[in-house]
């Protein structure tokens, strides 16, 4: 279709994308295990980074693009300078994951990364020392994590509950339910706006501030497994087992597109930094 350009090269499903700086987007291949660098002009792969985890579950860009980091199966938090490709680190500090890393975050001005496990914890490092900040213990294994815009809260969800944490104390702050299965996918938005996915077909959103449910988004035919604000706030796009990405009205909650393509479950999404274009990643091994 005219303003679709699709990107292939993955040999498995597409798990996480990421817009870099300037002409630059980074995806990341589940049990390929590599990391691709793409030119948005050409179309072409500028680069791969093979990460050595057998399968990659995230990765994350640190505010400017010069850091990624990235989580797998191998149980590491590993640390990357973008422009050559080198491992810097191994995030293990006092207490490293002892089981699979699936979600990484950087906080706001990108000292501060957020990692969370099936080991049951969301871990935070100081990025430049490595050290471990705080463990933030959970009674199940976490599949996602978020920080707010002005850095103040950390999200995670390890069920269908969605808990909202201070990243200053480690305290919990706020426990928010509504959703009936888990919960796969966290964003936040413009302000104290989160918004949550779930394997229970629906997308929600939430004042962290008050813990109050805002909007029920639905139209999904199958579990939501990625979600993503614009820079504004203002839209949601939503991707799921429907192999759809949705488009909703932040402050309504009404849908008001739907972009077709993908041959297999939509499973990632990121909006550009202007919000003029949105990435997904699928199954069907291909960014769009």
């Amino acid at each position: 279709p005219a303003g679709v350009r699709v990107f292939r090269g993955h040999t498995d499903s597409v798990v996480s994308v990421v817009f870099g700086e300037g002409d630059e987007l980074a995806s990341a291949g589940n049990f390929d295990g590599t990391v691709r660098f793409w030119s948005l002009e050409s179309g072409e792969a500028l680069r791969t980074l093979h990460t050595g985890a057998m399968v990659v579950l995230d990765i994350a860009l640190s505010p400017g693009g010069a850091r990624m980091a990235s989580a797998g199966f191998d149980s590491a938090v590993k640390l990357w300078y973008v422009p050559t490709g080198t491992l810097e680190q191994r995030l293990l500090g006092s207490s490293p994951h002892t089981e699979t890393v699936t979600a990484v975050a950087f906080g706001r001005n990108g000292t501060i990364l957020a990692s969370a496990s099936y080991d049951r914890t969301v871990k935070m490092w100081h990025v430049e020392s490595g050290k471990l900040l705080k463990t933030l213990k959970h009674a199940g294994g976490v599949k996602a994590v978020a920080f707010s815009a002005d850095g103040r809260y950390l999200a995670s969800a390890d069920d269908a509950a969605v808990k909202v944490w201070d990243v200053r104390t480690g305290k919990r702050e706020r426990l928010m339910r509504g959703h009936t299965f888990d919960v796969t996918a966290l964003a936040f938005g413009a302000g104290s706006v989160l918004a949550s996915a779930s394997e229970d077909d629906t997308v929600r959103t939430w004042d962290v501030e008050s813990g109050k449910e805002l909007r029920v988004l639905k139209g999904h035919l199958g579990m939501v497994t990625a979600v993503a604000f614009s820079p504004d706030g203002s839209a949601i796009a939503s991707g799921g087992y429907d192999r759809t990405v949705r488009l909703w009205d932040t402050d309504t909650g009404s849908h008001f597109h739907t972009l077709l393509g993908h041959s297999d479950d939509v499973l990632s999404l990121a909006f550009s930094a202007d919000g003029a274009l949105l990435a997904s990643g699928s199954g069907d091994r291909t960014l769009r």
